[in-house]
């Protein structure tokens, strides 16, 4: 099948009816029991409206995945990022990424909700808006001026932070703290940047002073 996606600036209000419609119903059923029927009735289109703007599930899904309204683009965590991203030591950028993503993702209830649907169900669909997350990383990770040490498993580093931010950022939809730290507060988050900033610069200038 042909995947076909379509600029966000040119979305349509009918199109963006649909991907809304689409978004609220994965993050109320999952992904095992989205369902087209529940899509069109409520979006308010006919089923041939939706197949005319999308071929399928799979092709609404993507493009409900690069339309930024499942996830932040690149533009969007950069605006959020500090203006003076580019001159930050490495560890300062990656830390303004996660930074970034957390407070988008407080915008974005319902991706928290999809997340969580993730943990539990793996599907074809899933694995689409997966793909649009690593894709938004490493196009953000491109802004990075500077070369972490050679000895260093960046991946693995974010892999490990990325889990940890998103797991924390579903829970605190229904958990007020966690291991004593608050979810629902903006100091607790700050702590938890400021922890993560100093695991950052030990694990990329161990010797720094």
């Amino acid at each position: 099948m042909t995947l076909k996606v379509v600029p966000i600036n040119t979305i349509t209000a009918t199109r963006r009816k649909i991907l809304l419609a689409a978004y609220r119903c994965a993050a109320e059923k999952g992904f095992t029991k989205l369902d087209v029927d529940e899509i069109v009735q409520r979006a308010g289109v006919s089923r041939k409206i939706l197949y005319s703007y999308f071929n399928g599930l799979e092709n609404l899904l993507t493009e409900l995945g690069a339309s930024g309204i499942y996830w932040p683009t690149t533009e969007e965590l950069l605006s959020n990022a500090p203006s003076r991203y580019p001159d930050l030591p490495p560890e300062e950028q990656i830390g303004a990424f996660f930074t970034a993503l957390r407070r988008t993702l407080e915008t974005r209830p319902d991706t928290l909700k999809l997340l969580a649907w993730e943990m539990v169900e793996r599907t074809p669909l899933s694995e689409i808006l997966e793909d649009i997350r690593v894709r938004t990383a490493l196009e953000f990770y491109e802004h990075l001026k500077q070369d972490v040490p050679d000895d260093v498993d960046l991946p693995a580093a974010v892999a490990l932070l990325g889990g940890g931010i998103s797991y924390l950022a579903v829970r605190s939809l229904t958990s007020k703290s966690y291991g004593g730290v608050s979810l629902q507060e903006e100091i607790g988050w700050e702590r938890m940047e400021q922890a993560m900033h100093k695991m950052l610069r030990g694990l990329l200038f161990p010797c720094a002073k």
